[in-house]
């Protein structure tokens, strides 16, 4: 990165380039140390002569507009800035998704190392499944800091960042929460107002359109009072995939009363509809290979094939400061998320017969969610300590209803591997399984400190107690009996930090902390799981991070170990499910963010790792690495602001190959994908951006199902054009 060849690594990307790049970047973090503390050293000369630099830093070091670097996490729950949080977070800000024309959720995490997309499990959750440094994270998804359940495909159009939370966060997040958390922060009204809007058009039938209104509401007689619209309308196909449709609109208005008063409340209100035909991919050789088939096949009924989604969540929030030492927020937020799909999942890939199987599945899923969180922060000293104190009480009450259908087989469920054919007619018959109803509850409390001790020192700590009580009542079939169950776990979580600035724009940090899983993580009681105590889960970090250039580049990097101690596992005989697995991931993550020069930006990182299956039933897999967990995993994105109005970018995403499953009998193959864009403003308010992705039109596997069944193929080369507003 030391020159402006590194934006598109000369378009070389392979598992050594990534490699040899990350080392880079690690040795520039170390090399930086002794540099920093010598100049830290230097700095202790008079106060006159440092006074006498300051003009030249100022006059050329004023923080550049559109920054990639974010100092601070959203939640009050992360008091400190984020150079001084002992834990990796990475912050996605507005900037690197609207130059990366980034619409989902999906595309806006390809910028973070160590986390990773997963498919769909049958007629299970297709929203956003991912894995956080090699765990599943599909149930630690955020909205303002609200857990957020919903199995949808979440879009970016009212989001002002995201932020990827590593390690274990249960003493803000509760359960869950054991390789990290996703958090998705909206946005919200503003002072100034705000006309801003998009047009996009692209390959693969993509038309976009994107609206931002803020309106200070003076006219009304209410000075400090603004009303804020957003509003997205999408339809697209997927390029190099048949049949695939995207199609999705949403809004979210929301007002604000007393925006820069010591008393703050909001009211806000998110809609998104989506009505896809959903995408199971293509499937995997006795989940250890691929087969060689062409990437745009369709192994689904078109007719059959449907996928519709509808969320709906309201927020009142209320934000009041008493003095400059107390303040408080409470939060009362109502979500409904409800999905109805049928889908027909491809299996059984026979290469010699060239035949394969479609399963027809299909579910009618709600999920209801009622969540109130209160924060309270105290600032104050005992003697020579400085202490920010951050307390609150979360309850919760959650409700998912599970109506699954399953399809009788035929020969319409028998298609050719090589050659399907998705327009033919299911003929079968759709029959109701067991539904299941569950209803749970929580209720925490916790309390977080961060001791501040003289100017270099720093200690925090933290620790949670949640009550999470689930009660699944699963109906009576033809072939199976009614079940009523019930389940409660006490889980106390923790979290410890010692925190080390040899310099003020430094620090060094070791942590410590702790998560759980409970049975009921996902909303659903099993006959086998109910009775199983929570997985629990250990999180170690030691790391760095350094602000340079005048604040304006942030430079990360951690070592880290997550262990689950005491995995659940399915005895020998496959009817009860008991804790005694062993799952552990070790690994290096480095991270830069910011400018290199006023008109060059970087944003991306690398993160090594190495998992392992230490303790299991299955003998065979003992010592195996954990499935779909690569070992690197690289991306950078860079722009460059060009004189006549031109911004250019590009950038890289690297993933090592990875196994199909747990057993580690073949591996998925590893991958490159390059991106870039060019942004002209045609006048002040009004620019062209054009974003060609996966520009050598790569075929990879993106997306993984857990078993190792079917795998779904990332997007082929798809160009964007976008025209947008802005005043």
């Amino acid at each position: 990165m030391s020159s402006s060849n590194t934006v598109l690594l000369s378009m070389r990307v392979s598992r050594q380039v990534a490699t040899s790049s990350a080392l880079g970047l690690a040795l520039s973090c170390a090399s930086l140390l002794p540099a920093a503390a010598q100049t830290a050293s230097q700095s202790a000369a008079p106060a006159a002569a440092t006074q006498q630099q300051l003009p030249a830093i100022s006059v050329e070091g004023a923080r550049p507009q559109n920054d990639y670097k974010v100092d601070r996490a959203s939640s009050p729950k992360t008091s400190e800035p984020l150079l001084d949080t002992p834990q990796t977070i990475t912050v996605i800000p507005r900037e690197v998704i609207e130059d990366r024309g980034a619409n989902s959720l999906r595309d806006v995490l390809r910028t973070v190392p160590g986390v990773t997309i997963a498919a769909g499990e049958g007629g299970g959750p297709q929203g956003d499944n991912l894995k956080i440094r090699g765990f599943a994270a599909n149930t630690d998804l955020f909205i303002d800091g609200m857990r957020d359940q919903g199995q949808y495909s979440r879009d970016s159009f009212n989001l002002e960042q995201v932020e990827v939370v590593k390690g274990g966060s249960a003493t803000s997040a509760g359960r869950g929460a054991t390789g990290g958390a996703v958090n998705l922060v909206t946005k919200a009204p503003q002072k100034e107002a705000i006309t801003a809007g998009t047009v996009a058009l692209g390959t693969d039938r993509t038309k976009r359109i994107t609206a931002d209104l803020n309106q200070p509401l003076t006219a009304l007689g209410l000075d400090n009072a603004a009303i804020r619209l957003n509003v997205m309308g999408q339809t697209s196909g997927i390029a190099g995939r048949d049949v695939v449709e995207n199609n999705r609109w949403g809004f979210n208005p929301s007002i604000t009363f007393g925006l820069t008063g010591p008393t703050k409340f909001t009211l806000s209100y998110f809609h998104l509809q989506e009505d896809n035909i959903p995408d199971y991919g293509i499937p995997v050789v006795n989940a250890t290979s691929l087969p060689d088939v062409k990437r745009e096949n369709y192994y689904g009924f078109k007719d059959l094939n449907a996928e519709t989604v509808r969320t709906d969540i309201g927020t009142a929030r209320l934000e009041h400061e008493f003095n400059d030492s107390v303040s408080v927020r409470n939060t009362l937020r109502a979500a409904q998320t409800r999905r109805i799909s049928n889908v027909s999942v491809p299996r059984a890939a026979n290469v010699a017969a060239n035949s394969m199987t479609k399963v027809p599945t299909a579910r009618d899923a709600m999920l209801k969610t009622i969540d109130n969180q209160t924060d309270v922060t105290l600032k104050f000293a005992t003697g020579a300590l400085s202490h920010t104190v951050v307390t609150g009480v979360e309850l919760t009450a959650e409700s998912y209803d599970n109506q699954p259908y399953s399809f009788s087989a035929n020969a319409s469920t028998t298609d050719r591997l090589f050659t399907p054919n998705p327009f033919a007619r299911y003929t079968g018959t759709r029959t109701p399984g067991a539904k299941t109803e569950t209803d749970s509850t929580t209720a925490a409390v916790y309390l977080m400190d961060t001791i501040k001790i003289g100017e270099q020192w720093e200690v925090a700590g933290g620790v949670r107690y949640d009550r999470f009580h689930a009660e699944t009542d699963i109906a009576r079939t033809a072939t199976s009996a009614a079940a009523n169950l019930e389940r409660t776990d006490n889980l106390v979580s923790w979290r410890g930090a010692v925190i080390y600035k040899p310099v003020p724009n430094a620090s060094v940090y070791a942590s410590a902390s702790s998560s759980y899983n409970p049975s009921a993580e996902g909303l659903s009681l099993t006959v086998a799981n109910a009775g199983t105590p929570p997985e629990k889960n250990v999180t170690y970090e030691v790391g760095t991070k350094w602000d340079l250039l005048g604040d304006t580049l942030s430079l990360t990097g951690a070592l880290f170990r997550t262990e689950k101690t005491n995995a659940r596992e399915t005895l020998p005989g496959g009817t009860v499910q008991v804790l005694n697995g062993v799952r552990r991931v070790d690994g290096i993550e480095l991270g830069v963010a910011g400018h290199l020069t006023s008109k060059w930006q970087v944003f991306g990182g690398y993160t090594y790792q190495t998992s392992e299956i230490v303790e299991t039933f299955t003998a065979a897999n003992k010592g195996n690495e954990l499935a779909s967990t690569p070992k690197h995993t690289f991306s950078l994105w860079s722009t460059y602001e060009l004189p006549w109005n031109l911004k250019v970018g590009g950038g890289v995403q690297y993933v090592a190959d990875r196994y199909w499953s747990d057993a580690n009998l073949g591996k998925i193959p590893n991958y490159a994908v390059f991106d870039a864009m060019a942004a002209y403003t045609i006048r002040p308010g009004v620019d062209l951006q054009l974003n060609v992705y996966n520009i050598a039109d790569k075929f990879y596997i993106e997306r993984v199902h857990a078993g190792g069944g079917h795998a779904v193929p990332g997007a082929g080369r798809t160009a964007l054009l976008t025209t947008s507003v802005k005043f």
